[in-house]
């Protein structure tokens, strides 16, 4: 529209420069009728004109050509270079707008690429909730181990809200040193409160990626608001667990706190490279924990069945555990895919595209 514009006001420029010189030149006279081929009558007609304007004597018909085209011709060349500025303008902020995204790519996959270290740094198999390691250590790195407690965070949290959003009652939920947790809930349906945990952490980590991928601008107040609503949930639902350890006050106030401050403080290119790594781990240890899952279904404590085997003897007697956690797991591999794809690989070969 705004290259429309600009040709309209040229074209306008060319007439008024026309009307304003050419015409004050055949009523002026000087313009020779023979050689010009300009007819006697057009002259006396413009003449004819002038007088019927009863214009001062002092103003020559030629004037008036000049009168009124020179402020037309001024008023469009305004209009010409107004639309010719907001076009540059318009291609300045286009520029600016693909650094940018090829700024935040490069974030996302630093961060993808920093994730990955650090799963790999581990050396061992993410461990359950319900499946802590037979000597009681949790194995992780002094990096990954806080990521494990906070998975299990969000897997509770996850029971939770869907207690919840389901009409059901929170009583509280905690999180264990060695990473195991426990939600205890009542009412709702358990058809959705038992798979919140491992699919409400796969849907955290995927939209979170998302998220912070495909809308960095955003990045800091989703921080915010993130690290406002974790501690929200802490302080009215996690309670210490049996032996009185504050685990789960620990990790949502640390992890709450430090997003708000993230969201705060930090520049957006450290939003988006912190976000998206956390995405990512939390993403991969709930995959991981279902793909454990699959192969093990038996797993989990005396007391506490493991969130698929509940489901299969509660929901969906049919289905055996190792089935019902082979589905969860299918749900999360998707989410995570659909998330690295539009939030990595749909928007690197659009820049692929664009640059060809």
């Amino acid at each position: 529209m705004q290259k429309f514009f600009r040709l309209f006001w040229v074209l306008i420029l060319l007439l008024s420069l026309g009307w304003a010189i050419g015409g004050s030149l055949v009523a002026s006279g000087n313009v020779n009728v023979d050689d010009g081929g300009v007819s006697e009558q057009l002259l006396e007609d413009i003449v004819i004109f002038a007088d019927g304007l009863n214009m001062p004597p002092e103003i020559q018909p030629w004037m008036l050509f000049l009168i009124t085209g020179v402020p037309l011709a001024l008023l469009a060349l305004f209009f010409a270079w107004r639309n010719h500025q907001a076009l540059a303008m318009h291609a300045k902020a286009k520029g600016h707008e693909r650094r940018d995204r090829q700024v935040t790519l490069a974030i996302t996959l630093l961060s993808l690429v920093c994730a990955g270290l650090l799963w790999h740094a581990s050396g061992i198999e993410a461990q359950y909730a319900e499946a802590p390691l037979e000597d009681g250590s949790n194995g992780l790195t002094v990096i990954t181990y806080p990521v494990r407690l906070f998975v299990t965070f969000v897997h509770e949290a996850g029971h939770a809200l869907a207690a919840l959003l389901t009409g059901g009652e929170v009583r509280s939920f905690t999180v264990s040193p060695n990473g195991s947790g426990l939600a205890v809930t009542a009412g709702g349906s358990e058809s959705l409160i038992l798979p919140a945990g491992y699919l409400g952490a796969a849907l955290f980590g995927s939209l979170l990626f998302l998220l912070s991928s495909r809308a960095p601008s955003l990045t800091r107040a989703l921080s915010l608001l993130l690290g406002i609503g974790i501690i929200a949930l802490t302080v009215l639902f996690a309670r210490p667990d049996a032996s009185g350890n504050l685990t789960a006050l620990l990790v949502g106030l640390g992890y709450g706190g430090g997003l708000v401050l993230l969201g705060w403080l930090a520049p957006q290119g450290i939003a988006v490279f912190l976000l998206n790594t956390l995405a990512i781990l939390v993403g991969l240890n709930a995959v991981f924990d279902l793909t454990y899952l699959v192969a093990n279904p038996g797993i989990g404590s005396a007391n506490v069945l493991n969130d698929a085997t509940a489901f299969s003897q509660r929901v969906a007697p049919l289905l055996p555990p190792s089935v019902v956690a082979l589905l969860w797991a299918g749900i999360a591999v998707m989410m995570m895919g659909a998330a690295m794809y539009f939030g990595l690989l749909k928007p690197m070969r659009s820049e692929f595209a664009d640059g060809s």
